[in-house]
């Protein structure tokens, strides 16, 4: 087993010097992961707001995130993408700091809260394009895992840390989450040296410059939107770990539920960290949608098990299959959008796509929730294993129409289209 695990990461050694500025930079950022996890809290428990109200306030903050996403894609293509990553993230953290100068201020801490993760919203979509620019299409797999990798192992420890000092140290959790994304901007900053775009280029004809919008190169690739809305049939089934999940376990443990519930999410972090380079080998030959396919499959089959045996050992196995797939989805759409975006453009796809995603898969909630109330958890979770094997039929055709000398290819190379 050791010698498995020691080939696995085997992949992660030699790698350029700023891959690991960078999982470094991604690892502190996640252990500065204070906010999110207890944001309802916050605003309920400490502010005094109304579950109603606080929820509503979640929601903006996630809509300021993704207005932010959504316009960083086109300024980090036009600026740069690690200026912009470095400009969107620096900002948020002076933002996120200030709250913990008023953590009790039930105005000003939502108001900031809104800035700063606008700002990190900016900063994603540049993010993500600088963690392209600094691979190619040889080391994608270990670049784009070993980052998520080292965010993971820094957000299982991040909210641990800030459930110890939400009650009586409550400006930490802001002061935490801020100087942690400023520790992080410095080292990008610093340590990592991005190379002009003529020295990028990977021999990869997808990822050459292009000309015209971004509209433009959806048009004339329409995979990518029928890709993206998989990936949001994916995500969608990702996200019932922690919607329909908590739920389903108090219904079934009561007041045990919560408790079965923390349980697993510490189980999963520990279980992403061990499986994350089996899964980049076993996968490494492999295409990304093909890997996606079985993403898709593993949410089917976990969620089946614990629709079927609904007990505590059971839970566990399940989601050794549910942690796989959220790996795969985490780590292989990334790897997709990289391999078929040009260089050029790489930001404002990234931010485009990633917004459609998001506003495809926020309804989740409330059509769970609806699901749950009207139909019961049989049919839930039915309907959850349906959507999820949908898509690894979708992403399943969609390999085998870009194969290597598949009707479909070889029609478009006659025409002359290599978009």
């Amino acid at each position: 087993m050791f010698q498995q695990f020691s080939s696995a990461i085997s992949i992660y050694r030699g790698l350029p010097a700023n891959i690991y500025y960078l999982a470094v930079a991604r690892m502190i950022l996640g252990m500065g992961n204070f906010i999110i996890p207890f944001l309802v809290l916050l605003l309920t428990d400490k502010l005094g707001y109304s579950a109603t109200v606080a929820g509503s306030l979640a929601m903006g903050v996630t809509g300021t995130y993704l207005l932010g996403s959504f316009i960083g894609g086109k300024l980090s293509d036009v600026l740069g993408h690690k200026r912009v990553m470095v400009f969107g993230e620096f900002s948020g953290a002076l933002l996120l700091i200030s709250c913990g100068f008023f953590p009790d201020n039930t105005f000003l801490v939502p108001a900031f809260l809104f800035g700063a993760y606008f700002f990190i919203g900016l900063a994603l979509p540049a993010s993500n394009a600088l963690v392209a620019d600094l691979s190619n299409k040889n080391n994608r797999d270990a670049v784009m895992s070993l980052s998520y990798l080292a965010y993971n192992f820094g957000s299982a420890l991040g909210p641990i840390m800030a459930g110890y000092l939400f009650w009586s140290y409550t400006e930490w959790i802001f002061f935490g989450n801020g100087f942690a994304a400023l520790l992080g901007v410095v080292i990008v900053a610093m340590f990592i040296k991005v190379q002009p775009e003529i020295d990028r280029t990977t021999g990869n004809e997808l990822e050459m410059p292009v000309s015209g919008s971004v509209w433009a190169v959806l048009r004339s690739r329409p995979r990518l939107l029928f890709f993206t809305f998989l990936c949001g049939l994916l995500w969608y089934s990702l996200n019932q770990m922690t919607m329909a999940s908590p739920l389903y376990l108090s219904h079934i443990f009561g007041e045990k539920g919560p408790i079965v519930f923390g349980q697993l999410m510490t189980y999963a972090c520990v279980i992403v960290v061990l499986i994350t380079p089996i899964l980049m080998k076993f996968t490494s030959g492999k295409a990304e949608t093909i890997s996606l396919a079985y993403a898709g499959f593993m949410f089917a089959f976990g969620y089946a098990l614990v629709m079927f045996f609904p007990s505590i050992p059971i839970h566990f196995i399940a989601w050794l299959f549910l942690s796989a797939g959220e790996v795969l989805l985490l780590t292989k759409e990334s790897i997709y959008l990289a391999n078929n975006s040009p260089s050029s453009h790489r930001g404002r796809i990234q931010g485009v796509l990633v917004t459609l995603r998001s506003v495809l898969v926020m309804p989740s909630f409330i059509v769970v929730g609806y699901l749950i109330d009207s139909y019961g958890y049989s049919f839930t979770w039915s309907s959850i294993i349906a959507i999820s094997i949908a898509a690894s039929i979708g992403l399943y055709l969609m390999t085998v129409r870009n194969k290597p000398g598949s009707h479909i290819t070889r029609n478009r190379s006659i025409n002359g289209d290599n978009s």
